[in-house]
């Protein structure tokens, strides 16, 4: 019989979610946990299903998170295969694929889920590598060496997954409807990003929409771009965007606007909480509302969540969530990194030297941001400086050191 009730409940199975169970578990390790997963393997490791090598294994066992079998052994209920379908917050309820639960505090990291263009909804060797089973599906679909791959979305997660290609030999097309992909970050971003993948080879079609799918006579297939260009696409992977995963908590009476709207200490609601990349908090350190999809912020969110949910349970206060938004992304042997937080209005001060690019961002005097084309050492102390006001004389000599 499923479990009826306990005193934290976490819906989502990834790192946010697991953060939280082992926070709480570590926290109050009186209180009982459950967690409902739709996903019918244990939390894993997402980041290695778009960085690990085509020809490397990607083995379930060795993704899963090692905190796993420790959080069983403390009792944490891992209800997979579940989904949850209705949030009673009132009742402290939640409805699911297999009865319903009841909590005293709640933590939701349900995370987001893949935007799919119409033209290639439904469509056979179409990807989005949110989970293993799509990386699996993926790279069986590339066992035919003579399979085009096309990519459509040149953001972080589509510019991984072409060098993943490129680097077994393949020839790999990019594809992407804003003219200049990472342009958010700066017209000098984009144009190293740009670079970056030309020098490896990657074909690339920026500002072309995909228009339509068509099957060739000799059993090949092409994307029809915008343009009239037609780009070979036996095998798709899609990574356009992503919207958060909500739909289940319409009727809910949380404030849900392009994600789930939470105070400074991720409260949702009375007794509920919430982490990961469907949240959308004021982020005390840099005085904005944000919603940041990616892992570390998860990660320390979930961590956050997790004690807040066991402290609201214990009366305890509640701790606020003010970090540095951080991402990596390996490409064609290059990190590139980001620290900080961009509003999009920022003077962008660039370096260059022979260790790589780096891109500081300043409002005024103030340091708000950095992202870096390897320079890892100088990014690692921007990144730890960031964590209070930095102001632009401290950094500015990063800048002006300019090496052959």
């Amino acid at each position: 019989m499923p479990q009826t009730s306990c005193d934290v409940a976490i819906v989502g199975g990834s790192i946010a979610g697991l953060r939280a169970a082992q926070t709480v578990a570590r926290h109050a390790p009186d209180l009982t946990i459950a967690m409902i997963s739709d996903e019918t393997y244990p939390p894993y490791e997402r980041p290695p299903l778009s960085k690990v090598g085509l020809t490397k294994p990607l083995l379930l066992d060795a993704l899963i998170y090692p905190a796993v079998n420790d959080l069983k052994s403390h009792g944490v209920n891992f209800m997979l295969g579940t989904r949850a379908e209705e949030l009673d917050v009132e009742g402290r309820t939640i409805r699911h694929s297999s009865g319903a639960l009841q909590y005293r505090s709640l933590v939701v990291a349900t995370g987001c889920e893949a935007v799919m263009p119409p033209a290639l909804s439904g469509l056979p060797d179409v990807f989005s590598l949110r989970r293993y089973e799509d990386a699996i599906s993926f790279r069986r679909a590339l066992a035919d060496p003579l399979k085009s791959v096309a990519i459509v979305g040149a953001g972080f997660i589509g510019g991984e997954l072409a060098s993943m290609v490129a680097n077994e030999g393949r020839q790999v097309a990019l594809v992407d409807l804003a003219r200049k992909p990472l342009g958010r970050f700066g017209d000098a971003v984009f144009r190293s990003y740009e670079a970056l993948h030309r020098g490896a080879g990657i074909e690339l079609h920026f500002g072309e929409q995909v228009t339509d799918v068509v099957q060739q006579g000799n059993g090949s297939r092409v994307l029809k771009l915008s343009d009239g260009t037609k780009v070979p696409a036996d095998v798709i992977v899609v990574g356009v965007g992503v919207r958060p995963s909500t739909e289940w908590l319409k009727r809910s009476g949380l404030r849900l606007e392009n994600g789930i709207v939470c105070d400074g200490t991720l409260r949702a609601a009375d007794h509920v909480f919430a982490a990961g990349d469907a949240v959308r908090w004021p982020n005390r350190r840099w005085g904005a509302d944000m919603r940041v999809e990616h892992w570390t912020n998860a990660a320390e969110q979930g961590r956050v969540a997790g004690v807040n949910a066991a402290n609201d349970i214990l009366g305890s206060p509640l701790e606020v969530c003010a970090n540095i938004p951080y991402f990596w992304s390996d490409q064609h042997g290059v990190r590139i990194q980001f620290a900080g937080h961009r509003a999009g209005d920022e003077e962008v001060a660039e370096s260059r030297n022979s260790g790589g690019s780096l891109f500081l961002y300043r409002r005024g005097e103030i340091v708000t941001g950095v992202l870096a084309f390897e320079r890892r050492a100088d990014f690692v102390k921007i990144r730890t400086m960031l964590k209070s006001e930095l102001s632009w004389q401290v950094v500015s000599s990063l800048v002006s050191r300019e090496d052959s």
